[in-house]
């Protein structure tokens, strides 16, 4: 029997973020996402929820031949640079995710051992969650319940509207009040207790904790370090604490680190657009190379004006 799938690739859900940024392609692509060329349809049985058949398709939808039966069906779009899919062989198992990056990123957040206890009790632990890329968009479309009934008629076929929005969730971040952007060479930034993966199948993202890695930029004119970036979403709970740990790297090689909790921002109802916004302005100070750059700071809260500096021997 001849299925015709009406395919509307929502991509205007995705949140208009406030962030005053002329966006250059990478970062609007983070943002708004890029129309695919194809999706993938996949057919399961309704009552085991294995794969029955499965079919490539240009991304406005066309035509696919499914057996007669009741399905739930799943469509999700190809092109993505870092999400990747697996399990697609049983609709609970079809699982979003990147790369885990824990072993290449992992000496990044390993100077937390050098921390006060009480440092660690703060953090929780997050420096064992594994580390992985941000996701970027895909978009996902779900139908329940699909009857394909017998017809004599095989060139009559059965059309099924269905949108596609993307599972991905995108944020800004803004470090403000940041001296010495001049001597800033690199910042690497990691985003804790996210979720690993998102099981999109059966619409239920996956609890295990995990720290998104990405880059941050900098704006020496406004003194700010800023970026874009994507998650499957929070970990769930209400003791979940969203930490930015972030390392500075001077012009000189020296680095330094900062850890800041926005679990706060996460959480707010009210942010909508999705910022996360931090005044470093009494914290952050990177100096210039040659006149006692390259310590390492460890600064666990934004509001404290602390911090501890340690020589790399």
């Amino acid at each position: 029997m001849k299925l015709f799938i009406d395919l509307d690739l929502s991509i205007d859900q995705v949140p208009q973020l406030s962030f005053p940024t002329e966006f250059d392609k990478d970062y609007s692509v983070k943002i708004y996402g890029k129309m695919p060329q194809y999706v993938e349809a996949l057919f399961y049985d309704a009552e085991t929820h294995r794969l029955v058949t499965s079919q490539i398709l240009p991304a406005e939808g066309g035509f696919v031949n499914v057996p007669v039966g009741d399905y739930s069906m799943v469509v999700y779009s190809f092109g993505t640079e870092s999400t990747q899919v697996e399990g697609t062989g049983h609709m609970y198992e079809v699982e979003a995710f990147t790369t885990d990056i824990t072993k290449q990123m992992a000496s990044k957040l390993s100077w937390v051992s050098v921390n006060t206890d009480s440092t660690r009790t703060d953090t929780r632990g997050y420096e064992d969650d594994c580390i992985i890329h941000e996701p970027d968009h895909l978009y996902v479309a779900n139908e329940d319940l699909i009857s394909v009934p017998s017809f004599e008629d095989k060139a009559e076929a059965i059309s099924i509207h269905t949108t596609a929005s993307t599972i991905v969730e995108v944020y800004s971040l803004e470090v403000l009040g940041v001296k010495g952007t001049e001597n800033i060479q690199e910042v690497e930034a990691f985003i804790t207790g996210q979720i690993k993966s998102n099981y999109f199948g059966k619409q239920e993202r996956n609890d295990t904790p995990a720290t998104i890695y990405t880059d941050m930029r900098v704006d020496t004119q406004n003194k700010r370090l800023y970026s874009i970036f994507g998650t499957f979403g929070k970990q769930p709970g209400h003791e979940n604490k969203i930490y930015l740990d972030i390392t500075v790297t001077d012009s000189g090689g020296g680095q330094y680190r900062y850890i800041f909790d926005v679990t706060d921002q996460f959480d707010d109802p009210t942010n909508t657009n999705n910022r996360l916004i931090i005044d470093a302005t009494e914290i952050i100070d990177i100096p210039d190379a040659a006149h006692g750059g390259g310590g390492l700071a460890p600064s666990v809260d934004p509001w404290e004006n602390e911090n501890i500096e340690i020589p790399l021997g």
